[in-house]
């Protein structure tokens, strides 16, 4: 696992034992092919970013700021010393339980990335469902995009439980099991 492109191409980044799963390199460098124009002068929020792979890598491709939240503690040691690794101007990790940070949070972002847990079976809490049913759309400035990443199969990873109310699916891609879906805010 590295940094893909701009200011820290090819730094690897550090990842925590246990029940990080980052997104992977060829999911993030679509997410980032996709969002190119967008990135220069953004600011980001990487909620359950485990490594910070998706924060460090907006702020090295030039967005100017990078909030990169996780509840985990080992998560946030790794994307601290990631940061500190990367020498990139402009992140701050924040040890918090995602859903609490979004209500409590005032500050506005271009783009908000969340990659939490996979919804795999029925039952399972479906975070992404819960933070699009939240202020979430509220954190976005004019413009803006929610990415959730989500597994095929049950959750917002079912093609038909994707829409929500106060949101727009304005794309969704597929690749291998895993979905990057874009909102909008209504």
């Amino acid at each position: 696992m590295k940094i893909i492109a701009g200011l820290a191409k090819g730094l690897p980044l550090l990842v925590p034992k246990g029940d990080v799963r980052p997104t992977q390199d060829r999911v993030r460098g679509a997410l980032f092919n996709i969002l190119a124009p967008m990135i220069e002068g953004a600011r980001v929020l990487d909620l359950f970013c485990g490594t910070g792979s998706v924060g460090l890598e907006a702020l090295s491709r030039g967005a100017v700021h990078a909030c990169m939240v996780d509840t985990s503690r080992a998560a946030t040691q790794a994307a601290l010393r990631n940061l500190e690794r990367t020498r990139l101007k402009g992140g701050h990790v924040v040890l918090s339980d995602c859903l609490n940070f979004v209500q409590r949070e005032r500050a506005q972002y271009d783009l908000i990335f969340a990659d939490p847990p996979y919804c795999k079976a029925p039952g399972d809490r479906d975070m992404i469902r819960e933070l699009l049913t939240s202020r979430t759309h509220e954190l976005l400035t004019e413009g803006g995009y929610f990415i959730a990443e989500a597994q095929l199969g049950y959750g917002v990873g079912d093609v038909h439980t994707r829409e929500f109310p106060r949101w727009l699916l304005t794309d969704a891609r597929t690749y291998g099991k895993n979905t990057l879906l874009f909102y909008r805010p209504t």
